[in-house]
Parts: structure tokens; sequence; C-alpha cells
């Protein structure tokens, strides 16, 4: 048992051996899949998004594009509950603070733009066959904010594990919404 314990130990220890700092204008790629949840009720689904990093100098700043798909559930009159999808871009500007490598603690700050699909695009409400009063389908925008957790476990992988908020602008269904996000990065240079 000990020497199975030792091994596994010394395999870990070479794999962490490989991972690296982070090196002044690196550029990666990532995918997360995450719990999406809405604030007012609490109705939950899935989000995915994947997108493209980059690293400005060696002072720990940050920038992402990433595109998006949310698929969740919003709450309307009368205890009606609606299905909810968005899909559109996140751009993101960040700080990363590295005294923890190969653990590195990310925060991000951007906006978006999108276009949702509401009651999947009819008009009428489910429960009363009552005309929506406002536009089911359209491009909306808001503001996101996120806390991220890197691990590099290996030469140009990492594990990603992450709080986003989202905070709808335009919308007259979704106004704020969060997800628990893992993922994994891939550093191209």
């Amino acid at each position: 048992m000990k020497k199975n314990v030792l091994i596994l130990f010394l395999i870990c220890f070479c794999v962490l051996a490989q991972a690296q700092g982070r090196r002044k204008n690196q550029s990666a790629v990532h995918a997360e899949y995450g719990y999406v949840m809405e604030k007012g009720d609490l109705s939950a689904g899935f989000m995915i998004k994947g997108g493209y990093s980059k690293v400005f100098g060696e002072k720990g700043f940050l920038g992402k594009v990433e595109g998006f798909y949310q698929d969740y559930e919003v709450s309307y009159l009368d205890n009606q509950v609606l299905p909810y999808q968005k899909y559109g871009l996140n751009v993101n500007a960040g700080y990363s603070y590295e005294g923890l490598a190969p653990v590195y603690l990310n925060g991000w700050l951007g906006g978006y733009a999108g276009y949702e699909t509401v009651n999947d695009g009819n008009s009428k409400d489910p429960k009363y066959n009552a005309e929506i009063p406002v536009p089911v389908k359209g491009f909306v925008y808001g503001i996101s904010g996120s806390a991220e957790i890197e691990f590099a476990f290996a030469r140009k992988f990492s594990f990603l594990a992450n709080y986003t908020q989202f905070y709808d602008l335009k919308s007259e269904f979704s106004k704020s919404n969060y997800g628990l996000f893992g993922g994994f990065r891939y550093y191209i240079n």
C-alpha cells in the first residue's frame, strides 16, 4: 500500500514538474461547461463557453474573447416557467495572481452581447394562450464577471474552475444569472 502511494506521489510530482509559469504574450484556448442558475427563482440549466485568451506583459494582465450558449428556464406570470436560450460573445479583461504557481487565481470583468429566445419563439404563454407583451426574441447585452481558479497540471494544459455572474441590461426575461463552471485551457505557445 505504501509503495503504491509513493509511486502515485512520484507520478504527480513528475507531471507537476513540467508545469510552467505564464510567459509574456502567451496565448491559450479554453472550453468550459457549467450549471447556470437564474437568481430570481433558482431555475437552472446548462451553459457552454469556449474561447481565446492572451497574457499581456509580465504583470499578470489577461484578456479573453469567448462564445457561449445558455439553456435554462425563466419565470413568467402566475408561476409559469418558460424555456430560455441565449448565445453570444463575451469579451473580458482580467488580472491573475501568480504567487501560488502552478495554481493561478484569475479575476475577469467585461461585457457581452447575445441573442435570446424565450418560450421557443412562441409569443403566446402556455398557460392562458395569451400574447406575451414583450418580444420573445431579440438581441441583448450586459456585463459579466468571473472568479477563476486555474491549475496548471502539465506544460501546456490547465484545469479551470470558476464562478461567473451575468447582468442583463436589455433582456425583459433574464436580469441576473450566475454559473459554476469546470473546463480546461490549452496554451498554444
